[in-house]
């Protein structure tokens, strides 16, 4: 597992606190690289982090901002974070439809509770490993799901990261074997493309970053399956 970014948010100081020490309980537990865990009583300066957060602990009442509102925001700047209400209003569980929340999580804490949301966020939330590559011979650590595609040249291969190319002395076939096959597909010879990056698909062409990509015959079966199967679960 690649790097994880963890956000508490809670109008109250204790129970950021609390969650953050639960939080790195259930870490110890699995295996992962490095861990950021970003904690704030506002929601407004949360908000700010937002699109390096992986997963939000999200209090649903305070002053500065509710809960709702602040989910709506997430959902409109990083529809990948997976939102976790934690409070004690079970009243309010309806609501957080509205956000489509991941889990909700009742104070007190119970830490079973907690540990099976945070698992099956990191579990459903793919994406989060890292490779290197170089640009203008300087080494960068790119996470897997801000790749929108892979294309092949001999012996090496260009990996499009919004408007930059980077360049990694690797075969096609051999860097395919290291990605998240949830996310990327090889839909011919010369390219690997990145389902969270695909604006439309129609037969057998697909759109990334405004340019069309042609699906071979041979993958075009398996690659609708597969994509199906992301939008599915992870849309």
């Amino acid at each position: 597992m690649g790097k994880i970014c963890i956000g508490i948010c809670d109008d109250q100081s204790e129970i950021v606190e609390e969650l953050g020490e639960l939080v790195k309980k259930v870490l110890e537990e699995i295996p992962f690289n490095e861990l950021r865990i970003l904690k704030s009583t506002s929601p407004l300066k949360i908000l700010r982090e937002i699109k390096n957060i992986d997963i939000l602990f999200l209090d649903m009442d305070m002053p500065e901002m509710d809960g709702i509102k602040a989910g709506k925001e997430v959902m409109l700047e990083n529809p990948a974070c997976k939102i976790i209400i934690a409070t004690a209003r079970e009243d309010r569980v309806k609501e957080a439809f509205f956000i489509s929340a991941f889990r909700f999580i009742t104070k007190p804490f119970k830490y079973e509770e907690l540990k099976e949301a945070v698992i099956t966020a990191l579990e459903e939330t793919p994406g989060d490993n890292e490779i290197e590559a170089f640009r203008e011979r300087v080494s960068f650590n790119l996470k897997e799901r801000d790749i929108s595609m892979i294309r092949a040249y001999n012996g090496y291969v260009e990996i499009m990261v919004g408007d930059n190319v980077f360049r990694k002395d690797i075969s096609l076939n051999a860097l395919e074997e290291q990605l998240d096959d949830r996310i990327f597909f090889r839909i011919n010879r010369q390219y690997l493309v990145n389902f969270r990056h695909i604006s439309s698909y129609k037969k057998n062409k697909v759109v990334v970053n405004n340019k069309t990509f042609v699906i071979s015959v041979r993958r075009h079966k398996e690659f609708f399956k597969k994509y199906m199967e992301y939008d599915l679960r992870y849309s």
